[in-house]
């Protein structure tokens, strides 16, 4: 009954991306959802009902969008120590997103690749947080992190591969970035 379950959620969110893609991958849609009044941000957004001093000083000035990038990786190749950048920002920094991959994985469930966020070319490997429910060890695994305010600027973000070889990506391979707020920041060289 689990294994059931399992195929049906897998098969869903694959169905979903497909679905996506055929009406354009990479288009996306940003739409402004609220409006600045007053000087504040009325955000409405889950997760964002307990912030802390820092982020209630990020989200005063942020923009609240929703930009999303779905990426089909299947077919594509990341030489060995090489990436594929997938979301810029600039002129604004991200303060609140989500990236999800799924992507080949070993049998202990080590992901094959690393999500890199950061503002390139100074990069980070984000720590990615395995969904077993929707992973099977040894071949495809879901995994997905969330980009919250930080004190480093984050307006880009990609995927690496840190192997030695060239990771060829299977069928059912993917790539989602959700972006909830950005915000202008002062270049930095």
């Amino acid at each position: 009954m689990r294994s059931n379950a399992k195929f049906l959620c897998i098969a869903f969110v694959i169905a979903g991306l497909i679905g996506f893609s055929t009406y354009g991958i990479n288009n996306t849609t940003t739409q402004v959802l609220a409006s600045h009044s007053a000087g504040d941000n009325m955000t409405g957004m889950a997760g964002m009902t307990n912030m802390t001093e820092t982020e209630h000083a990020y989200n005063k000035s942020a923009h609240v969008v929703r930009d999303s990038v779905a990426e089909l990786l299947e077919g594509k190749t990341i030489p060995a120590g090489q990436f594929i950048h997938l979301y810029d920002s600039t002129p604004y920094m991200i303060t609140n997103g989500h990236v999800a991959v799924n992507v080949p994985c070993e049998d202990n469930s080590t992901a094959s690749i690393q999500v890199l966020m950061g503002q390139a070319p100074n990069f980070t490997a984000a720590e990615l947080e395995n969904l077993p429910e929707l992973s099977t060890p040894g071949e495809m695994c879901l995994y997905h992190v969330d980009i919250a305010p930080h004190e480093e600027v984050i307006t880009d973000v990609a995927i690496a591969n840190p192997g030695d070889s060239d990771l060829d990506f299977p069928p059912g391979s993917t790539a989602v970035i959700g972006i909830n707020e950005i915000m202008p920041f002062a270049h930095q060289e």
